[in-house]
């Protein structure tokens, strides 16, 4: 039996009205993503806020090797990337390994556009949850992480199988 058979299967026997798809359908959606770029500097899109996050957690990387972790063209991080030095929200410098090559930074800039974005997302998560049971929100975080963890196994699988 199909999983969303069985998972419709099993919301239906808590007499509930809904589905997967279509909460998944609502979240998609929704205006959770506006109320948390509310505020936002203008060019500041979700892919951006991303690469900062992505640049941030390593250090310094190179573009190319930014485009395989974040599952996007090299064409399409180079425009975002070009379009950040110019924001100076990221720095370049030369690669000492390869001469050839630059690695990315993010610059003091950069470091302020992501707090403040991350400061707004984790204000408003807070305020949508704030008359759920602890437990709930806990529950709800473990469920996202599986789900976020599943979407990356999958992902790396399919890159895998296109190599091969």
């Amino acid at each position: 039996m199909c999983y969303v058979t069985t998972v419709t299967k099993a919301m239906k026997a808590l007499n509930s009205d809904t589905t997967l798809e279509r909460e998944w359908g609502r979240l998609r959606r929704s205006q959770l993503m506006q109320l948390v770029r509310a505020g936002s500097e203008p060019g500041h899109s979700p892919l951006a806020i991303e690469l900062l996050r992505a640049v941030m957690e390593a250090g310094e990387i190179r573009a190319s090797d930014l485009a395989n972790k974040l599952f996007v063209t090299k064409t399409s991080i180079s425009r975002h990337v070009n379009d950040m030095l110019k924001e100076k929200l990221l720095t370049q410098r030369p690669d000492p390994a390869d001469g050839r090559a630059t690695l990315l930074g993010v610059s003091p800039a950069g470091r302020r556009t992501l707090e403040q974005r991350e400061t707004r997302r984790s204000r408003v998560l807070h305020e949508l949850c704030a008359g759920w049971p602890e437990g709930d929100v806990a529950t709800l975080t473990m469920l996202l992480q599986r789900l976020n963890d599943g979407i990356l196994e999958r992902r790396l699988s399919e890159r895998q199988l296109a190599k091969d």
